[in-house]
């Protein structure tokens, strides 16, 4: 089974806010489809978190790589991809769009073979996982409301993020967190996404300690991109 042509479909239309400083708007494309066409007929798809023009640029730049390529060999042919990708942005957009296409033969691999892609890659060490809700970060009382809203649906686990978290005042930030925990209570897990990856991210690690401080008197298990 052969690689004949590799695509890709931005989705556009419904994308929701990211909490970033230039924030997103509905039409804007930040999630891509990757699909795997092979010479055999089966189709693979794969998806990656940016831009679509910058996953069909990288297509095109790979072509010569994954033409024609084994399309049951993920493995083989995804490193194949990253090696000769040093001199032309390896680390950065052309790594984004390989993954998506690792993504997608992986699946057409699991579909030769009959077998879930958990199994192949080693198998299934647990039979459920626990979701969690996640929420941009709003002014306490939104806040508040916002996450009791979501409790009732049924989750028990909560990571809340982005918004005004580290960009107005550690008064905020403490008055935030304070009003997740008392939403949720003490028994469900509450998680925290500073959201330093935005553009401008003004803090460094003094800021991250301090903050980390507060968040475990609040018993915040996870605190993510603090830097």
């Amino acid at each position: 089974m052969k690689i004949r042509d590799i695509r890709c479909a931005g989705l556009r239309g419904a994308t929701p806010e990211g909490g970033w400083s230039v924030e997103l708007k509905p039409e804007d494309c930040v999630h891509t489809l990757v699909v795997v066409h092979t010479d055999a007929g089966p189709v693979g798809l794969g998806s990656v978190f940016t831009n679509d023009a910058v996953v069909r640029a990288a297509i095109a730049l790979l072509e010569p790589l994954w033409r024609g390529e084994n399309a049951l060999e993920p493995q083989r042919v995804t490193e194949k991809l990253h090696q000769n990708t040093f001199w032309t942005g390896r680390g950065g957009s052309l790594t984004h769009a390989i993954s998506g296409i690792d993504i997608a033969l992986w699946d057409l691999f699991g579909q030769a073979t009959g077998q879930p892609v958990g199994r192949l890659l080693g198998g299934r060490y647990r039979e459920r996982v626990a979701p969690y809700a996640s929420l941009l970060m709003e002014e306490p009382a939104r806040m508040r409301d916002r996450l009791l809203a979501v409790k009732a649906q049924g989750f028990r686990a909560f990571k809340i993020g982005w918004g005004p978290f580290g960009r107005v005042s550690r008064k905020m930030d403490e008055t935030i967190v304070r009003a997740a925990r008392e939403a949720v209570g003490p028994d469900c897990k509450l998680m925290v996404d500073a959201g330093g990856s935005d553009a401008h991210w003004a803090n460094g690690y003094k800021w991250a300690i301090n903050a980390a401080q507060m968040l475990a008197d609040y018993s915040v298990d996870w605190f993510e991109e603090a830097l």
